[in-house]
């Protein structure tokens, strides 16, 4: 390796011997693919706070890749994209490459004298070979790889320039689609818009965006949730990938203060505008704002920053706020939301171990309610480097703790205690018939934060190996509600219901990482102590049929039997003479007298009423979670495939298909959080059949560097249908998949093409 800088780029070459030229894997792919040929790729820490780094990679055919490395190992964000330059050459004694930098992809200080982190790394696609330097051992890798890497001193006089970046685009759209009155309509519209990046200083940037079009040219998949909580989707829209690590507060598994996908989710993005940077002093800030609104008419303002600041080589502490503000509200309408707080992330015995964690606030203001505030906090001591490494924390939710308006959170009202134990097995050395091992236990214990309600206890074990022949195997146990416990979530709002014990096992397999043919099959089985069960099974095969073409398929079975599960709030009126039952499943307060059906029975509503309390504002009416034993089962199936022309040119496809349905039997009304009332002769039904089928095509032409022409074609067939609730005879148990995909196929197709054109303006 050699590197070189001159007075506006970086750059890097390499030589990457190989005996066996002729065996070189040279496999076109769509820009950012990490596909199965052989690259390089160099790591640059220009900021040096050992902590992130821009990621640079090209493989032997010129395909290009880069992303962001954060201080976690493997943990590269792929949707940073840099314009840069790469040229590679097969020669007798290996291959070559070649890279330009510009100084504007990078961020660093400004200062006379410069010292940055690099790291370099081979990957030989036939051997399952990764070459690294400098070498990070595994059993440190998990304190932060970036942390680790070599020093590339003496850089003097570096100036990036104005580093300013202009892209106007322009976007049209031909849409063909059936309204919700069944007629048929077609719609022709284009648009314009303009995104601007101005280098401040060499390490503060400013980014401007007018109109921005941020639908995404590939789409979300379609994806059956029957749990109490949102799907969470990737973010792709690049002015929010770009910096994105800065602007990270994260919560764990309970999700994050910043979710970015929520800005522009119900309205179009009027402008945006973001400053990102890092001083000399090791402070990074981000400050971020938006408005949205239809039709030009600003409607809502978020606004986000954030500080950390860098203590000693390893350690940071910093505060982040976030804020929506919405300019007309009404009566029952969020008027503003504010949430923050600070993290800390306190490392000693050299990177050895860690003192992490935060404290969270939220405060929402409803029109016409009290304002709400709520607290959370987390500590965590833990063991990151070493053959063996452990850890326990603290996680704390309130009740009233609620950043959903900006953030992401699955739950509050909890709290969590945990321990955890990781080992690598024989210092990952090889053993027996394998590679390398490892395996690590996670348990926990949790209670609600108001009420001191007991959430359950469980654990969730994990052990991996890659064997000789370059296999890999995984095995995952979790158990959970071990000894009972509460869920709060489940009844929809409605109160915790008790949880039986469960257990689960899984297992995956990976064959030869080395073959162009790659086999995955997986299993899922879980049971609970009242008979419920899951199975799960699926295939993923992923080809690399030619060099110039990629396939990948997927394919799973889920299956669900007897599991008990809320099936829907309803509303029951005690009348003279009897019960009625809400013909809609909604709030009392929502139905008038004619919305009732009466019941041909009392069933446990007699008994319900002497410990119920009547709907808030009527004397005679109740709002009940019903419960059930759910069967559900679903079928998808995916398929991928990346037909590569050139390094700049590809044609991605992705197709799937999803048939599911699903129905409760055995109802049951809740009483309290230990007692559910069966009502046999509740006359309702709940069945309900999903059929999707989506095709995405995308044609990627990088004409000139950070320049695109994209044509897309949107396809769509979507329907979520529920069984009639009052109709007497099932169709669930008679349908068969096959019928599905009929069904699937006679649904009226949504249809839109898009041509999208980027130009780079840099200067």
């Amino acid at each position: 390796m050699r590197v070189l800088y001159g007075p506006d780029a970086l750059y890097v070459g390499a030589m990457l011997y190989d005996p066996e030229p002729h065996r070189i894997r040279r496999r076109l792919g769509r820009r950012d693919q990490f596909n199965q040929a052989d690259w390089f790729g160099v790591a640059i820490d220009s900021y040096f706070d050992r902590k992130t780094a821009y990621v640079f990679a090209v493989n032997a055919a010129g395909v290009l890749a880069d992303g962001v490395l954060t201080n976690r190992e493997d943990d590269l964000d792929q949707a940073w994209d840099a314009v840069w330059e790469a040229a590679v050459a097969v020669v007798d004694s290996g291959w070559s490459v070649e890279m330009r930098i510009p100084y504007a992809m990078l961020r660093f200080p400004q200062a006379e004298v410069l010292t940055w982190g690099i790291s370099f790394r081979r990957d030989i696609a036939r051997l399952s070979e990764v070459d690294e330097w400098p070498f990070i051992p595994r059993n440190i890798r998990s304190s932060g790889v970036v942390a680790y890497f070599a020093r590339l001193e003496n850089l003097r006089g570096l100036h990036p320039g104005r580093n300013l970046q202009i892209t106007p685009y322009v976007v049209s759209n031909a849409t063909r689609l059936r309204q919700d009155d069944g007629q048929i309509s077609s719609e022709l519209d284009a648009d314009a818009g303009l995104d601007l990046k101005l280098g401040l200083t060499s390490s503060l940037i400013l980014d401007l965006t007018l109109n921005p079009d941020f639908g995404q040219v590939e789409v979300d998949p379609a994806v059956l949730n029957l749990t109490a909580f949102e799907t969470v989707f990737e973010e792709r829209r690049p002015f929010f990938t770009e910096g994105a690590q800065i602007f990270d507060f994260s919560y764990g598994r309970e999700g994050r203060l910043f979710y970015s996908r929520r800005i522009g989710a119900a309205e179009p993005i009027i402008g945006a505008a973001k400053l990102s940077g890092r001083t000399e002093g090791g402070l990074s800030l981000g400050l971020l704002g938006a408005t949205t609104g239809n039709d030009f008419q600003p409607e809502h303002h978020y606004l986000v920053g954030r500080l950390r600041q860098e203590l000693g080589t390893y350690s940071t502490i910093g505060g982040m706020v976030t804020g929506l503000f919405r300019q007309r509200s009404g009566d029952d309408e969020l008027r503003y939301s504010l949430a923050g707080g600070t993290d800390w992330d306190l490392r000693f015995g050299g990177n050895t171990f860690r003192f992490g964690g935060h404290l969270s606030f939220s405060h929402r203001q409803v029109n016409g309610q009290e304002a709400s505030t709520g607290l959370a906090t987390a500590l965590r001591l833990e063991r990151l480097q070493g053959v063996w490494t452990y850890g326990a924390g603290l996680d704390s939710f309130d009740d009233r703790f609620n950043v959903n308006d900006v953030g992401q959170l699955r739950r509050n009202n909890l709290v969590r205690l945990w321990m955890r134990l990781g080992h690598q097995f024989n210092n990952n050395q090889p053993f027996g018939p394998f590679h390398r091992a490892d395996a690590f236990i996670f348990s926990w214990h949790q209670r609600s934060y108001r009420e001191g309600l007991y959430m359950g206890s469980g654990f969730f074990m994990r052990a991996g190996a890659l064997t000789r022949g370059f296999a890999e195997l995984e095995l995952r146990v979790r158990g959970d509600y071990l000894w009972g416990g509460y869920d709060l979530s489940e009844a929809r709002g409605m109160g915790p219901i008790y949880q039986p014990r469960q257990l689960s096992i899984e297992g995956e397999y990976g064959s030869d990482t080395r073959r162009s043919l790659r086999l995955e099959p997986s299993f899922e089985l879980e049971i609970d102590e009242e008979g419920g069960r899951r199975l799960n099974t699926g295939l993923q095969v992923e080809w690399s049929a030619l060099d110039w073409l990629d396939l990948r398929t997927e394919l799973s079975l889920r299956q669900q039997h007897n599991l008990l599960r809320w099936a829907s709030n309803e509303s029951f009126a005690r009348l003279a003479d009897g019960w009625a039952l809400g013909a809609e499943s909604a709030a009392p307060d929502e139905l008038t007298e004619a919305d009732f059906t009466r019941l041909p029975s009392a069933g446990p509503l007699d008994e319900l009423a002497t410990r119920y309390d009547p709907y808030e504002g009527f004397a005679d009416r109740y709002y009940v979670a019903v419960f059930g034993r759910r069967d559900t089962r679903a079928l998808e199936l995916s398929l991928r495939g990346t037909l590569t022309f050139s390094p700049m040119l590809s044609v991605q496809s992705f197709a799937q298909l999803l048939l599911a349905r699903g129905r409760y039997t055995d109802p049951s009304l809740r009483l309290d959080k230990d007692t559910l009332l069966p009502f046999p002769d509740y006359p309702k039904r709940h069945e309900f059949v999903l059929n999707s089928f989506r095709v995405n095509v995308v044609l990627r032409w990088e004409y000139r560097p950070g320049s695109v022409l994209y044509l897309v074609w949107a396809h769509d067939r979507d329907a979520y249908d529920r069984a009639d609730p009052f109709q007497p005879d099932s169709w669930y148990q008679e349908l068969t998949f096959p019928e599905q995909l009929r069904d699937t196929f006679r649904l009226f197709p949504d249809n839109a093409f898009t041509v999208k054109l980027t130009y780079l303006i840099f200067s």
